[in-house]
């Protein structure tokens, strides 16, 4: 049993950098089983079943000590009475994922892997989240209700557009080398920290509105549409 959890730990590190270097869709399970050292070559097809799995197992590897951070913070933020700071709930979202910069190759190699996942497979970042409804779902609660004059569906789109802008920055910083640079890091962080602020609180134009509006409706009828086809067919 424990030589098959090192071999899942060494496939799953080995698939966590190749995605990293490469994207989900430029690796290959034959390149993973190579990459993690495995003489049995379909040892990534007997232990995962597939590159999808593979992504969830990474997501699980890390999720743990991440959410436990953004938990702590969630606690401090409630207990402070300040869950409708629109800064304190950017911090929640920037700092659990900071100290991924300063573990070494491994933990900048999560942050690639995440900023690939959030370019080029946005669909499976939203399953893997609504699946994982912890600390990231808490979080989010609280700030759809730091936003009650957006409607909801705008706030979903910018809670993700800063997610992906977070994971991405931070794995931009992590290339320039700046990172062991204490005070540069900490000026990086609560620039973000601001802008990420800002932009959650910006106000939604007159236009925004009136075309998010019009989407949602047109959503709504497509809904009840498809509803109505589903009862008639099934009469």
């Amino acid at each position: 049993m424990s030589k098959q959890r090192d071999t899942r730990q060494q496939l799953i590190l080995a698939a966590e950098r190749l995605f990293a270097e490469r994207g989900i869709e430029g690796v290959s399970l034959r390149e993973i089983n190579l990459a993690a050292k495995q003489r049995n070559t379909s040892a990534a097809h007997y232990h995962f079943g597939s590159k999808e799995a593979l992504v969830e197992a990474i997501f699980e590897l890390r999720r743990t000590e991440i959410g436990r951070r953004r938990d702590e913070l969630l606690d401090r933020l409630e207990s402070e009475g300040r869950s409708n700071d629109l800064r304190a709930l950017a911090e929640v979202l920037v700092r659990p994922l900071a100290p991924e910069l300063q573990t070494g190759e491994e933990g900048s190699r999560y942050l690639e892997f995440l900023a690939h996942l959030f370019l080029m497979s946005p669909e499976k970042v939203g399953e893997i989240l609504r699946r994982h409804q912890a600390a990231e779902g808490r979080w989010s609660a609280l700030a759809i209700k730091a936003l009650p004059g957006i409607p909801r569906s705008l706030v979903g789109t910018r809670l993700f557009l800063m997610a992906r802008h977070v994971v991405t920055s931070l794995a931009v910083y992590h290339r320039r080398g700046l990172e062991t640079d204490e005070l540069s890091l900490e000026t990086y962080l609560s620039d973000m920290i601001d802008a990420v602020a800002g932009y959650l609180g910006a106000p939604a134009s007159a236009s925004t509105l009136a075309l998010a509006k019009v989407r949602d409706e047109r959503y709504a009828a497509e809904q009840a549409s498809g509803v109505a086809a589903r009862g008639d067919g099934g009469g």
